[in-house]
């Protein structure tokens, strides 16, 4: 891409270095009759509020892209590796809520298996309680059996004194098998307590076994929890991290079957709306300041520059200095080197070469900030806009958008050029 020499904005364009010399002096005598009339403008007509450049629904110009130009297919290596990262992290995302989900699902069956268990174990050991008393009073009962039966003598009736009458012996003997039912009886509820209290507290023990299985459960299901949770914040933040680069690869991708960058065509886009805005008989298309773009610095990226997310190219764009040198002409400096870093001569300066007297004139702050940047492709797009609409109305239509594009340019092949790029841009984008 070879430089241009002189025109309101400066520009640089795709003719040759050779067909340009010639016109380099009605060029800028054009130039300074045009920057008058320029100067003298309504100013309330050159005053765009950011609300008319920003659509409801849309983020603020230079935070991300409009909705429509969203829609538009775009490609790159980049986009398509944030886009994959984003898949995959959605993906980790998706299986971390449903193993959180599945894992409170478990605590929350735990945590009942526990109360279960905890009131079943209570209820065991009162059992067990109430089962050992009634053991030791069987065992009780038994030794007192046994006191009687050494004083009584039960045991040695076979050894009685014949002289004892037969009615004691009687006596002796209904005592003696009393004795021996009540305390066969006992023997018998003694053992059946003695088994019920083991098994009791067998159960018991199984109970204690079980309950603290269920906390170690718990515990290693809280801690499961706890690292799922901590693995979604994660996530999360890798998330938003990447949808910082997936909308910073989005503005630097390609629009399918074009050269345009997102971020250019949104710059485009977002300045033909606002323009349709302000002033309607105008009626310019994106596209048509596409065309400008694309002559004047390729969108933004001529000799290795690239387009921010906020729209600031970097490094900036300058033309090269107009003091007279390597055939162009002289034109003296009008802003003290403020915007194009020189203070002796100007050079036009941005994405869609301006020089510094024709930026004074006709600068349009798209973003909001407060600063109409020449090195911001919003800020330069609405000001190209804005200057070839002073050619208007119309400019949706080729004749009156060919004389614009003359006045920003006087060169008919400049103008063939641009119209057949920008035709080419309405073709193959599609917006309307």
């Amino acid at each position: 891409m070879e430089l241009g020499r002189t025109h309101p904005g400066a520009s640089r364009s795709s003719l040759p270095i050779s067909t340009l010399l010639p016109l380099t002096l009605l060029i800028l005598t054009s130039l300074l009759i045009g920057l008058t009339q320029v100067g003298s403008a309504n100013s309330s007509e050159r005053a765009t509020p950011p609300s008319l450049f920003q659509q409801p629904s849309d983020p603020t110009p230079g935070q991300g892209l409009s909705a429509a130009v969203a829609a538009v297919p775009a490609n790159s290596a980049g986009l398509d590796a944030a886009l994959a990262d984003r898949k995959k992290l959605t993906e980790q995302q998706v299986r971390a809520q449903q193993d959180l989900q599945r894992t409170d699902e478990e605590i929350q069956d735990a945590t009942l298996r526990r109360e279960a268990s905890t009131e079943l174990l209570a209820r065991r050991s009162e059992q067990v309680t109430k089962a050992a008393e009634t053991q030791q009073k069987l065992r009780g009962a038994l030794r007192i059996i046994g006191v009687e039966w050494f004083i009584t003598g039960f045991g040695r009736l076979s050894a009685l004194n014949p002289t004892v009458s037969s009615a004691e012996r009687e006596r002796l003997d209904r005592a003696r098998v009393l004795s021996e039912s009540a305390a066969s009886s006992t023997i018998s509820k003694e053992r059946f307590a003695r088994e019920q209290l083991n098994q009791l507290q067998q159960e018991r023990s199984e109970l204690q076994i079980q309950l603290a299985e269920i906390e170690d459960s718990l515990g290693q299901l809280t801690r499961r929890s706890q690292g799922l949770t901590a693995s979604l914040q994660k996530l999360g933040e890798q998330l938003t991290q990447n949808e910082q680069r997936v909308a910073e690869a989005r503005m630097s991708a390609t629009v399918n079957g074009t050269d345009l960058s997102t971020g250019a065509l949104d710059a485009y886009w977002r300045a033909a709306v606002a323009l349709q805005s302000s002033n309607p008989s105008c009626a310019i298309p994106w596209w048509a300041i596409a065309g400008v773009g694309r002559t004047e610095s390729k969108h933004g990226t001529y000799r290795g520059a690239s387009l921010g997310r906020d729209g600031l190219v970097s490094p900036p764009i300058f033309g090269p200095e107009l003091d007279g040198s390597n055939s162009f002409a002289i034109v003296r400096d009008s802003d003290g080197g403020a915007l194009d870093g020189t203070a002796t001569t100007d050079r036009a300066v941005g994405p869609m070469q301006f020089l510094p007297s024709s930026w004074k004139a006709v600068a349009r702050d798209a973003t909001g900030d407060g600063i109409a940047d020449p090195q911001n492709l919003y800020d330069a797009a609405l000001t190209a806009g804005a200057y070839l609409c002073r050619k208007g109305p119309g400019l949706n239509q080729e004749g009156p958008l060919r004389s614009a594009y003359f006045s920003y340019n006087r060169s008919q092949r400049y103008v063939d050029i641009v119209m057949s790029q920008a035709f080419d841009y309405q073709r193959s984008v599609p917006l309307p």
